[in-house]
């Protein structure tokens, strides 16, 4: 039982990474240019302009953890959440929760929130773990496509995901990766 597990958390790991370079080749054209369209173009553009830290870069991100959020469960969420927090609060590991699929949903500050048996909301779990110096990623096409969110649906902190922040925060060297 264990090996499935293991087999299906690669099989989940392998099918992000796939998405994240489908991306790429979707919106660049063989010119270097978008690609995209309407709602695409504009939420691309704000992505390179919205005011976001510069991605972090190799050492900073080295030996980190990088938390692949798919779902809109929220106990699952709230586990991803709690566990990333922890992970923060209590080594000196550099930690990024990247929201895509269904998981962009618990972006979207249109939607409301529903209270964890925690007591917070997820809203409320994200920015603890941004104020604690956690980043979260959101897919840009699952935002539009999935969660029919713009820029301004977007929780304040959360930057919306590029291939330089992603790809920094899921590549780097000995980085973890989980999927919930």
């Amino acid at each position: 039982m264990k090996k499935l597990n293991h087999l299906f958390r690669i099989v989940v790991v392998l099918f992000a990474i796939f998405g994240l370079f489908s991306f790429v080749n979707m919106v660049m054209s063989p010119s270097g240019t978008l690609a995209l369209s309407g709602a695409e173009v504009a939420v691309a553009a704000s992505a390179q302009t919205q005011d976001a830290p510069p991605p972090r870069g190799p050492e900073e991100l080295k030996n980190g953890l990088f938390i692949n959020l798919t779902t809109d469960d929220i106990d699952r969420a709230a586990m991803a959440i709690g566990f990333a927090t922890k992970v923060l609060n209590n080594t000196d590991k550099p930690v990024t929760i990247f929201m895509n699929t269904q998981g962009v949903r618990f972006a979207d500050v249109t939607i409301p929130q529903n209270v964890h048996k925690s007591g917070k909301t997820i809203h409320e779990m994200l920015q603890k773990f941004m104020d604690d110096g956690g980043v979260v990623l959101l897919c840009p096409v699952c935002m539009v496509n999935v969660g029919g969110m713009a820029e301004e649906d977007v929780l304040d902190g959360i930057i919306i995901g590029t291939p330089e922040y992603t790809w920094s925060a899921m590549f780097a060297e000995n980085v973890t990766v989980l999927s919930y």
